[in-house]
């Protein structure tokens, strides 16, 4: 299974982009500039410092070529992201008390073709994405003596990623709230939680947060953990007329991959969009959220308009996501037929998850997405398949309508998303006259050269 990860990863490398462009030569830069001048050195009030701090340690604190550092990142991040599929089945496993649940766990996630294409690239998302994923297994509460972490160890490692991930991208800093309410629900539900806990939890929280905040103290006179300038605004202003984003590197094309969105009306701001058409905001919404976790040109940066590999792509990546939603959907049904009854640790790796990923999905709902923004959902969805695995394969012989109707709602969920990803295709508008900054951009040589500090292409 390990292997067949790694071969996939390795074909997905060959076929990305072959150096680092717009934001990935971004990056570079930046852990260039960290790398020979120090933190206090930072030119951009756009950025964190996270992902560029990770580079300069991957490059052994030396200066690499774009395509050496490329080669690197994606072995780094590769083993990452399967040991963090490990780690999570390893607790799933024992949380379940089967080892064949770990298998599955593990499959789940290190078979997951959108991961590992992005395993590939020289951006932040895949990185955040498995920093996330950890916080969420570590927050998780294990039976008795099945773990060896000492519950403060484990809300401090939990938090500890989570600060990690604020600093890699900011927007996490929505999960990092969430991950504390999931640990104030943890002690809600199974017999309190000490002093020490919430000291060593804020304490992993905070650390990798202070080089941030240090930098934006004597940088530009804030005291902000997280971006001074942030684009949000800007962001939900343009996720109304928009209901995706692309990069497209082909010469002759303009690289603004946009899907335009058929229910904007004009409205000059979210709140008015809202107030007036509620019925065609809300629709939007729902599309963003599609669109970010529809991977129909898997690669952050589209080199080619026509891949074979879209459709069977889609079918692996919509029959994971319809599972996931099953998954979703029988916890709230075993919640609703509790009957009072406490939640178990089963339970609770499910709503961690599902509370986690809500907020995340809550905060990028609104804005112009981008597929890479879908892979911290992705990279969650492991609880929730498996609870619905075994429910499928461990139930009783009275289960077998609802076996059916499960299989049918999952192979419809496919089906229907396939056909809303059919359609959400039909808004691309991307024209073919290549203009001035595209041109510019196309040549990777010049841009590692003269470019100035790169800032995103909208």
């Amino acid at each position: 299974m390990t292997a067949i990860a790694v071969a996939g990863a390795c074909l997905g490398f060959v076929e990305g982009y072959p150096t680092v462009i717009y934001d990935s030569w971004g990056y570079h830069y930046l852990s260039e500039i960290l790398r020979t001048k120090g933190l206090f050195a930072w030119p951009t009030d756009l950025r964190t410092y996270g992902y560029p701090a990770f580079l300069v340690l991957l490059s052994g604190f030396r200066g690499l070529p774009a395509e050496e550092l490329r080669l690197v990142v994606f072995f780094v991040q590769l083993a990452a992201y399967l040991g963090a599929c490990a780690f999570v089945a390893s607790r799933l496993s024992r949380i379940y008390r089967s080892d064949s649940v770990g298998v599955w766990a593990f499959a789940v996630g290190a078979l997951n073709p959108a991961l590992l294409i992005h395993t590939t690239e020289v951006l932040s998302d895949l990185l955040s994405a498995v920093l996330v994923q950890l916080a969420v297994a570590l927050c998780w509460k294990m039976p008795e003596g099945a773990s060896r972490l000492r519950p403060e160890a484990s809300a401090f490692l939990s938090l500890l990623c989570a600060g990690a991930a604020v600093a890699v991208r900011p927007a996490n800093a929505i999960v990092a709230m969430a991950l504390a309410a999931v640990w104030l629900l943890r002690g809600l539900l199974f017999a309190g939680f000490s002093v020490r806990e919430v000291l060593a939890g804020g304490l992993g929280l905070v650390l990798p947060l202070v080089p941030q905040l240090a930098l934006n103290w004597k940088v530009f006179g804030r005291i902000n953990p997280l971006i001074v300038h942030s684009l949000y605004r800007m962001q939900t202003q343009w996720g109304m007329g928009a209901l995706k984003y692309g990069t497209v590197v082909i010469p002759g094309r303009s690289p603004f991959l946009v899907y335009a969105n058929p229910f904007y009306r004009g409205d000059a701001s979210p709140a008015a969009f809202f107030r007036n058409h509620p019925l065609d905001y809300l629709a939007t919404l729902g599309l963003h959220v599609f669109a970010m976790l529809d991977f129909d040109y898997p690669f952050t940066f589209v080199t080619r308009l026509d891949l074979w590999y879209r459709w069977p792509l889609a079918v692996v990546n919509f029959g994971l996501l319809s599972l996931a939603l099953a998954g979703g959907a029988l916890a709230v049904v075993r919640l609703l037929r509790g009957g009072g009854k406490p939640i178990d640790e089963t339970a609770f790796a499910q709503w961690s998850t599902i509370l986690v990923i809500g907020a995340y999905v809550a905060l990028y709902a609104p804005v112009e997405v981008e597929n890479r923004f879908g892979l911290t959902p992705e990279a969650l969805m492991a609880p929730l398949i498996v609870a619905v695995l075994v429910w499928f394969f461990r139930g009783g012989p009275g289960r077998l309508r609802a076996r059916a109707l499960v299989r049918a709602a999952v192979v419809a969920g496919v089906a229907a998303a396939m056909l809303l990803s059919a359609w959400i295709s039909t808004k691309q508008t991307n024209p073919k006259q290549p203009s001035p900054a595209n041109a510019f951009v196309l040549d990777p040589e010049r841009s590692k050269v003269s470019a100035p500090t790169p800032v995103p292409p909208r």
